[in-house]
């Protein structure tokens, strides 16, 4: 799914680097997400949405260079990796291919957090999952 943004040798080469800068990072900050919440003490008595607030903001950090920033690239690789059961099945809809595609289109352009956030939330409310959501508060 990571190489289908470009058909040439040489897309699929980029996302093969974005991959490994990406599995890098991870190396280099290996402190599990839940952990990095836990230590937050003004969370101790958040609220579930405040915490799943932080939970994308320290993903998208944990990811961040020292400008605070990501590049497109890493941003959509973040989505495909951290956001799989939303975008999952979600390739035939118009929000789905215009964020994908924006996010290859100078894939090496940093983004700050807010234009992140705006990436996921669109791809959340155009989601199928979105449905079985709804649904499970009507039980």
């Amino acid at each position: 799914m990571g190489g289908s943004a470009s058909s040439s040798g040489k897309g699929d080469q980029t996302g093969s680097k974005t991959e490994d800068h990406l599995t890098s990072k991870k190396m280099t900050k290996s402190v599990p997400v839940s952990k990095q919440l836990s230590s937050i003490k003004a969370l101790a008595r958040g609220s579930d949405l405040e915490k799943a607030i932080a939970t994308a903001v320290l993903v998208f950090y944990n990811s961040a260079g020292p400008d605070g920033r990501v590049s497109k690239g890493d941003a959509r690789e973040i989505l495909l990796t951290q956001f799989q059961t939303f975008t999952r099945g979600q390739e035939s809809k118009p929000k789905y291919r215009e964020t994908m595609t924006d996010l290859s289109e100078d894939g090496g352009r940093r983004i700050a957090m807010e234009e992140f956030m705006l990436f996921i939330l669109g791809l959340t409310v155009t989601s199928d999952l979105l449905a079985e959501i709804q649904g499970v508060r009507m039980q």
